[in-house]
């Protein structure tokens, strides 16, 4: 056996599922808008530059106003807290370990500012009025800096000298100008700003519980449902289509002239859509199987930007990674074929590989579009989808005939076909029965399951349709068939005559 016969029959039978993945992921993935970050808003997003996806949002953190300290000290949570400690004496400093600290105006502490107790934000006041995290929480910034976490006493010698720095940064500083602090006053500082820190981002977490985070992934996601139920739905229309302009081009005899090719095509094209009207259910079914997997992917991708942004390659990878899930599960669960169980497994097999295949061949056009090719961006971008196309190609055609010709496989799936289902058991019986009557009767068996599916295939495309729907279509479905009508002129007058007879040839 040539090495083209074993090509030309794996593309035979996978033709329509390396086609359709190709199609979809490269050729139609425009329709699915990605963006750097995902579609909704996230805390960690906004504080990394990420651009908003709520212009709301992004209008609320423009108009946040200028800082002003006296709006952050002169609250009554800081208030309170001077108020309790104001008579209470020498008490611990909350930064420097074994300093005593007093809040008062005691003689002993004129000038002694290493034991002037001053209420400290921990993480400063100006940082919060900033931090676009806060204001996509909607959160009051005043309210969230004067936390019981957030305040602590310290000296004023190392208050008035950090200022409103960040705790590293001071410490850092403090390193570079020779004035180090010491490794307890350092420890003691970091531990203060941890707590605080974690307390501080739990306030601001409440933010994925509210309506507005809520409303906004729950949009994105059934956005990005039915965006990649189009692009499923096209992809199967377009393998209709191929197929259907293929199979008429290779009816064409040989030396057909160019005119005779171009008409072939037309006539393929109309069968194609015919076939996707006949098949509408499964038209469906893939636009189904599309929005579930948008839905899945974009709900995962927004999870993923609370803790790190995600890439527009990350994004196609995991809606890849979904749609092939959706599908192999829709096979391996729900069987809508009824195959064995062997051949259902290789069949999941195969779009698992497909899929795989296609996140390669995705990684292998962002890794080309970071080079620094001397070509205009229009030829980048055919170049890049020409390179996808040919790894993704390449690698699921060489593991497809590594399962195709896998003796070890082969056997594996013939033992498990022989466990099928019961239904698939009673269904074979029953083609047994059907095949030993046609041989008696003196029928065609073949003949007579393709006549079956015909009329299937027409009482399907009757299904749910109005009375006058009906009559249309059976009317042309007589006049497509060369079928003589029952009976004569008009129906409703024909029938209103008694002696008149339906006559079925």
């Amino acid at each position: 056996m040539t090495g083209r016969t074993i090509f030309s029959e794996l593309w035979d039978s996978y033709k329509g599922i390396i086609i359709h993945s190709l199609v979809t992921s490269f050729g139609l993935d425009f329709i699915v808008k990605d963006s750097i970050g995902g579609h909704v808003d996230t805390i960690h997003n906004v504080r990394n530059g990420v651009a908003y996806k709520n212009s709301a949002n992004a209008k609320a953190y423009a108009n946040r106003g200028e800082y002003n300290s006296a709006d952050y000290h002169n609250n009554e949570a800081y208030s309170q807290m001077i108020r309790e400690v104001r008579n209470k004496g020498f008490f611990e400093d909350a930064y420097v370990p074994g300093n005593k600290i007093a809040y008062g105006k005691q003689s002993a502490l004129k000038g002694d500012t290493a034991h002037k107790a001053n209420l400290d934000h921990v993480i400063s006041a100006k940082e919060i009025h900033d931090d676009p995290g806060k204001v996509l929480a909607g959160k009051n910034g005043a309210d969230l800096a004067n936390k019981s976490y957030n305040l602590k006493f310290t000296n004023e010698k190392l208050n008035k000298s950090m200022r409103d720095e960040d705790i590293e940064v001071y410490i850092q500083k403090q390193k570079d100008n020779g004035t180090p602090l010491s490794k307890e006053t350092e420890d003691a500082m970091r531990a203060n700003y941890r707590q605080a820190r974690k307390e501080y981002e739990r306030d601001l977490n409440e933010y994925y519980l509210s309506s507005r985070f809520i409303s906004d992934a729950a949009f994105s996601a059934a956005k990005v449902g039915v965006s990649m139920g189009i692009r499923q739905a096209l992809g199967f229309v377009f393998l209709e289509i191929w197929l259907a302009c293929e199979k008429e081009i290779k009816a064409s005899p040989s030396g057909t002239k160019l005119k005779h090719s171009f008409e072939a095509i037309q006539i393929g094209i109309k069968k194609g859509i015919e076939n996707v009207k006949k098949n509408y259910k499964q038209l469906l079914s893939q636009f189904k199987q599309g929005f579930i997997a948008g839905l899945l992917a974009d709900l995962s991708i927004t999870l993923v930007n609370i803790f790190f942004t995600t890439t527009i390659t990350l994004a196609k990878i995991i809606r890849q990674a979904f749609v092939t899930c959706v599908q192999a599960s829709n096979i391996l669960f729900f069987n809508p074929q009824n195959e064995l169980l062997g051949d259902q497994l290789k069949k999941a097999s195969i779009v698992v590989v497909t899929g795989a295949s296609t996140i390669v061949g995705i990684i292998a056009a962002a890794a080309i579009s970071k080079l620094a090719l001397p070509v205009a961006p229009f030829l980048l971008g055919v170049i890049k989808n020409f390179i996808a196309l040919l790894v993704s190609g390449l690698v699921s055609c060489t593991i497809l005939v590594l399962i195709d010709r896998s003796k070890l496989i082969t056997s594996t799936l013939e033992k498990l076909n022989s466990y099928g289902t019961y239904s698939a058991h009673l269904q074979n019986v029953c083609n047994s029965f059907n095949e030993i009557a046609c041989e008696i009767e003196g029928y065609d068996y073949g003949e007579l399951n393709n006549r079956l599916l015909h009329y299937n295939n027409l009482f399907d495309g009757l299904e749910n349709k109005s009375d006058n729907e009906v009559n249309r279509l059976l009317l042309k479905y007589f006049k497509d068939n060369n079928i003589s009508l029952p009976w004569e002129g008009d129906f409703d007058e024909f029938m209103s005559n008694r002696h008149n007879k339906l006559r079925f040839d």
